[in-house]
């Protein structure tokens, strides 16, 4: 773990400061940015093949991510009304795991990214809502981060130290992962359809959240107190990997969708083992935007 400080000794700007909150009956520092990963290859796939494309290859080396900051009036809790502004034609859910950052550190080495994960990370459900048509226009410029602020993230509806949920020696959890629509079963799997093989070397491996941080580390970037990294979207975990597939030149449908997009009063569950079930219902059409609270 290599010490925070700037490489040249200088004195630093100011100081950071994160005050610590109750969340779901756990002290954690205040939550303030997310870091939110594409983690599992079957959901990059599935996305891309719909718009004619593949997987490129970068993926299985470099990380992807976009980051944005947290504000509470778009932070949603178990069984809270979700209200998507009348705007967003195209609303979805995204079905991920979300690691809760308990302390600053700049890890580069895997092993030791595992214990500090162990050591001092939390666990809970995350529903990164999505709105895909503003995103369609965003991801032509510098990606999706601009549509991921309209709506917010839903988290819950318990907090779990890393260190007391099932994984294996390269931190990826057995975790089942059930997601419902108006309580019908619509996807089911687990956090360990994270792994994947490597196309170039053959070699199984996974963007666990151990590797995350390490790989943040050999960046130049540390994870800080506050800090929300997401897992990524398990495959099957959203509406967009069922969308209509659409020809990339003329933009023709070739094959329909299988979902439509949310609709007004959807209830959207997603059942987590170890970690418990999140439940949000969706207002669609709002004309009021988020209240600053």
């Amino acid at each position: 773990m290599l010490p925070l400080e700037r490489m040249w000794g200088a004195q630093m700007l100011f100081e950071r400061s994160v005050p610590k909150i109750k969340l779901f009956g756990t002290e954690i520092p205040e939550p303030r940015f997310f870091i939110d990963f594409l983690g599992f290859e079957t959901h990059v796939k599935q996305i891309r093949d719909k718009r004619g494309a593949s997987i490129w290859p970068g993926w299985y080396d470099h990380a992807a991510y976009y980051s944005l900051d947290l504000v509470p009036e778009k932070l949603f809790g178990p069984d809270e009304v979700v209200s998507i502004p009348e705007f967003v034609k195209a609303p979805d859910y995204e079905f991920e795991i979300a690691c809760v950052v308990g302390k600053s550190a700049l890890i580069a080495d895997e092993k030791e990214a595992l214990q500090f994960f162990k050591d001092h990370c939390y666990l809970t459900i995350c529903n990164d809502w999505s709105a895909r048509d503003v995103q369609k226009k965003d991801m032509d410029g510098l990606g999706p981060t601009n549509s991921k602020f309209i709506i917010g993230k839903s988290f819950g509806p318990k907090l779990v130290p890393a260190k007391d949920v099932k994984m294996d020696e390269n931190g990826v959890l057995d975790a089942e992962m059930v997601l419902k629509i108006n309580g019908e079963e619509r996807a089911k799997s687990n956090y360990n359809s994270l792994y994947h093989t490597h196309p170039t070397t053959g070699n199984k491996q996974a963007w666990s959240f151990p590797r995350l941080i390490a790989w943040l580390g050999k960046q130049n970037i540390a994870v800080h107190e506050g800090y929300v990294l997401g897992s990524g979207t398990v495959g099957n975990g959203c509406i967009a990997e069922f969308m209509a597939k659409t020809d990339p030149q003329t933009g023709k449908e070739l094959a329909p969708a299988k979902y439509g997009w949310l609709k007004d009063g959807d209830i959207v569950t997603m059942e987590v083992s170890g970690l418990g079930v999140l439940e949000n219902k969706v207002k669609v059409g709002c004309k009021q935007y988020a209240t600053i609270k």
